[in-house]
């Protein structure tokens, strides 16, 4: 016996020493292999490293290059002779730039910095091909004013198409240095830019070899160096622009660290990053460590083995015992939730219940299958009830169900106790045993529990809910009769207005006709102004916030701001640019116009970098009917004739960090997060954003948004009804739009589609007695431009007729030669109505008819030797006071607003006005504040907060509101202004003169 077991402790002992010595080669191969995955991710993450930092240094060279260009052409554009080319007139523009030091060199190579120092560099090279019209980047380790190394980017300033000088904005050796510096794990590392013949133009870091580094194969040259890589190699790979990893040597020997050229995109340098071998020594020896310990704690593990498994031997018995008992009590726990239990044999068509609680005594406790499915099936609730339980209770049914990627089985079902007709609510669960070959069930278990608790609850918050649904239903039923009832209503007495109106237009020499029709549109007006308070002065239902800024602006205006931002681009590639719109009727809009244009100058920024040469690159506005009440729906259709996307990456251009790889598109800068802030933007607007493209044929953005409407000033367009216009422009669909606009303003449009067709029309009107009032001319259209045909049309028209050119393209060059051919005045593509209106009033201004009113009360009405003041932004609206007041012999003064309002009176003599109306709602100062303004004038305080000399009568004379805010509370508001009284708009003629009589 104690042989027996010497025999088995001497097993043991060798087992033991057998894995110690697996332990120990484990170890040694561990941290062989440790020390080569150490190497070869860290060469790979200083691969990745430099790969990011020359993304980020080719698009920072790229940005500096664009910086000192458009610092140049601002200054350009404001030259008014080459004479005047400075430094002081780039000093003020420098100031906005990242440069360490801006210059400027004249013709003759004398250069100034923005310090006022001044030296000759007529040699350095970066002057010399600036003089020839170049623009790029030049590296010196010997600036002009600092002496020390620079990276200077150059390009050449022109006046009038000739270079004149060279502007360069340079960054020092220190701003090199903070820009390049990086951190790799916590050390500092050396980050080298050089040149293709390896020279140093910049770096950043420590010294990682003896002396300092002019040349980036000097720390391959270092005697006793490693590497796979030969010098001619590496020297080869910097002139090829290749990317190169090789190993370098410092003082300490062969293998310090790893480092890893490449080229940077769109240039000819290199960018070098060294990996200090003590990086890469320490990652090893920690790893190295952790192996160690691991070792040292399996030896540990394996010497307690032995005492561990006798112990376990020992209590093993008692844990089984134990834990059977536990599991007893769980599986019995488990039981007291269910009813029943049964086990289901499919295959031979027989059952056996586990746990048959509430089953009487009729069904045996296991027997045959279909005596099982028919006792059951004679006590569901109803007939329906029977039916779908009856299927799901075949075996067929329950083996379709049960497929091998189905857990379980759940059936809901009512059974009616058939003694005390109580209705109770059951869910049964079958769980697969046994699969047969196949994986077909062939045993389950059925477990049954009572949910009749929980389905009265399941069931009493569905009623609530369905009760819920069913009062939001009839709130919006009611909801939308209120509004079916008020457009009902409202279009009653509208529909009245406008027919009385067209039958007061046919009868005009008919007076007791018009009077009856005025006196009935009267009567509907009041009823309709009824309505409407009653409307305005209900509570408000709901409310909403875009989450953007909200300014006012004008689309014109940010159009025209797009446009001036993209033309350069769009002139430097050679692009052609078409812009359109259509059917804007809203041009006042209330919005974020930053975010607005971030949108636009993203997607028309994308189809100029993607749309090659001679290319074409269209904008086209629509707006499109609204479903937002107060805001009007604008479509921006962004479409280029570039290189197009392909199916695949449509579905992904609003991804962050996504961009096409395709050849065409991989050397255009952009770090691919363009369309996701576009679609961002748009999003948070409530709008939508479109994308079409064919690969090789070009692509379509449609960008929809809602914003909300404003006023903007009205113009009074009289004068300009029908007058015959000529349009010229070699697209039909522009002329179209063009033609619409003036139409809309009143004038009557023809259009032809070249110059000659322009002048040869022009002619024909002269000899045809139909002359035309204004002429616009497009500027660019095939064969005879739009100067040229100005130039002809000017020898057959009178010097008066107004001849305009329409442009989408900076006209700055050409707007003298224009004018000398007799051309007037220029125009903006887009046109917009509102651009319209201004020039056309400019050129072809005549006075207004005063309309005329009929009323007996006014003309017997006669307060003629009094002066009031009328303050009115609304230009139609003062244009009805102004012809209702003057019926009653006053003399009438208009202001605009009411900034305008209280500098008149104070510009006026004590007693000029004798009483003073006043709108509330108006810009630059409303109602009240001028009111205050007034009264406060009394007592010697201006508008502005300054001191002026009393003006006691202000204090007494009578201020009149006349708005459109007619509620309780606004009538006390406009009494606690100042204001003597109230009138609600639209004016009754009877209130009018009672309260002139009142105050006069």
């Amino acid at each position: 016996m104690t042989e027996t077991n010497n025999k088995v402790r001497r097993g043991r002992i060798l087992i033991a020493l057998a894995a110690l010595v697996v332990v120990v080669a484990a170890f040694f191969i561990f941290v062989t292999m440790n020390s080569e995955r150490v190497s070869a991710q860290n060469a790979q993450y200083l691969e990745g490293s430099t790969q990011q930092s020359a993304r980020r240094i080719s698009e920072w060279m790229t940005d500096s290059q664009t910086e000192v260009r458009l610092l140049t052409s601002l200054y350009e554009s404001s030259l008014a002779s080459a004479e005047e080319a400075s430094i002081d007139g780039i000093r003020d523009l420098a100031a906005y730039t990242k440069f360490s030091y801006v210059t400027f060199s004249d013709a003759s190579g004398m250069t100034y910095d923005d310090r006022g120092r001044s030296e000759d560099a007529s040699e350095r090279d970066y002057f010399v091909r600036g003089m020839e019209g170049e623009s790029g980047v030049y590296a010196t380790d010997n600036s002009l004013f600092y002496d020390d190394l620079s990276v200077i980017f150059y390009t050449p300033l022109r006046y009038n198409d000739e270079v004149i000088g060279v502007v360069s904005g340079a960054y020092r050796e220190d701003a090199m240095e903070g820009f390049l510096a990086t951190n790799i794990f916590g050390e500092k590392t050396s980050t080298f830019l050089c040149s293709s013949d390896g020279v140093v133009v910049a770096h950043s870091g420590v010294s990682e070899v003896a002396g300092d580094v002019k040349n980036a194969f000097d720390i391959y040259t270092k005697e006793g160096a490693a590497s796979e890589v030969t010098r001619a190699q590496l020297e080869e790979a910097f002139r090829d622009g290749s990317s190169v990893a090789f190993d370098y040597q410092n003082d300490a020997g062969a293998g310090a660290g790893m480092a890893y050229a490449m080229q940077l995109e769109g240039y000819d340098w290199m960018l070098m990053r060294t990996f200090p071998a003590s990086i890469t020594e320490g990652m090893q020896a920690r790893a190295n460590l952790a192996g160690l310990v691991l070792v040292g704690m399996v030896g540990g593990a394996l010497s307690l083995v032995a005492i561990f498994l006798l112990v376990q031997t020992m209590r093993q018995r008692s844990k089984l015992l134990s834990e059977s008992e536990h599991v007893t009590s769980i599986v019995y726990s488990s039981l007291a939730l269910f009813q029943r239990f049964a086990v289901i044999n499919l295959k031979d068509n027989t059952y056996e219940y586990l746990k048959d609680e509430s089953i009487k005594d009729d069904l045996p406790r296991n027997g045959d299958y279909n005596m099982f499915r028919y006792y059951w099936q004679t006590r569901f609730y109803n007939e329906e009830e029977c039916e779908r339980m009856k299927r799901a209770l075949t075996p067929a049914y329950i083996q379709e169900q049960l497929t091998e990627d189905v857990p379980y089985l759940h059936l809901e079902y009512r059974l009616e106790d058939s003694d005390t007709g109580e209705v109770a609510w059951n869910q049964a669960s079958m769980l697969p045993l046994q699969r047969d070959e196949n994986g077909v069930v062939t045993s389950v278990l059925l477990s049954v529990q009572d949910v009749t608790d929980v389905k009265e609850r399941e069931i009493a918050q569905h009623n609530a809910l369905q009760d819920a649904f069913n009062e939001a239903e009839r709130a919006s039923r009611a909801k939308t009769d209120f509004l079916n009832s008020m457009s009902h209503d409202i279009r009653t007495p509208m529909n009245s207005i406008m027919g009385l109106t067209a039958i007061a237009s046919m009868y005009l020499d008919d007076p007791e006709r018009v009077k009856d029709c005025l006196t009935k549109i009267t009567t509907s007006s009041r009823h309709l102004l009824g309505l409407i308070n009653e409307v305005l002065d209900m509570a408000k239902i709901e409310s909403g916030n875009l989450g953007l800024s909200e300014e006012d602006f004008d689309l014109p205006e940010t159009v025209e701001s797009l446009l001036s931002i993209m033309t350069p681009q769009i002139n430097d590639k050679k692009l052609n640019l078409k812009v359109e719109i259509a059917d804007i009727q809203h041009e006042h809009v209330v919005g974020d116009p930053m975010r607005l244009q971030q949108v636009f100058v993203n997607i028309m920024g994308n189809s100029v970098k993607f749309t090659p040469e001679g290319g074409t690159v269209s904008l086209r506005i629509k707006e499109l009917p609204s479903r937002v009440k107060g805001s009007g729906c604008y479509e921006f259709t962004f479409s280029d004739t570039g290189c197009g996307m392909s199916e695949d990456f449509v579905k992904t251009v609003f991804e962050p960090f996504t961009r096409a790889n395709d050849s065409r598109v991989t050397k255009v800068e952009g770090t691919g997060l363009g369309m996701s802030i576009v679609r961002s933007v748009v999003n948070l607007m409530n709008g939508t954003i479109d994308v079409k493209s064919k690969l090789g044929e070009g692509t379509t953005f449609t960008v929809t948004v809602y914003m909300k409407l404003r006023e903007g000033d009205e113009h009074d367009l009289t004068p300009l009804e029908g007058l015959h216009v000529l349009v010229a422009d070699d697209e039909e669909a522009a002329c179209e739009s063009a033609c619409e606009v003036l139409r809309s303003i009143g004038m009557e449009p023809d259009y032809v589609m070249s110059g000659d067709d322009a002048v040869a029309a022009v002619r024909d009107s002269e000899k045809n007695g139909r002359s035309y009032v204004a002429i616009i001319l497009d500027w660019k259209m095939p064969g005879k431009s739009g100067i040229e045909a100005a130039r002809e049309i000017r020898e057959i028209v009178s010097d008066d007729m107004p001849i305009i050119i329409l442009s989408a393209y900076d006209w700055t060059a050409v707007e003298q030669e224009a004018r000398s051919v007799g051309v007037d005045a220029f125009i903006s593509k887009p046109l917009f109505r509102s651009r319209l209106v201004h020039v056309m009033k400019g050129l072809l201004a005549s006075e207004e008819p005063e309309p005329a009113s009929e009323y007996e009360v006014l003309q017997q009405s006669d307060f003629s030797g009094h002066r009031v003041l009328l303050t009115e932004d609304n230009s139609i609206a003062a244009a009805i006071a102004l012809d209702i007041m003057g019926m009653t012999g006053l003399e009438v003064d208009h202001a605009e607003n009411g900034r305008i309002a209280v500098d008149k009176l104070l510009d006026s003599e004590p007693g000029h006005y004798d009483l003073v109306f006043m709108d509330i709602q108006m810009p630059v100062m409303n109602g009240y504040q001028a009111a205050s303004a007034i009264r406060a004038a009394a007592e010697g305080k201006g508008p502005d907060g300054t001191m002026i000399d009393p003006r006691p009568d202000l204090g007494t004379i009578p201020v009149v509101a006349l708005t459109a805010d007619a509620f309780a509370d606004d009538v006390a508001r406009a009494r606690a202004a100042g204001m003597n009284a109230h009138m609600s708009k639209p004016m009754e003629i009877e209130l009018l003169i009672k309260t002139l009589k009142e105050w006069l």
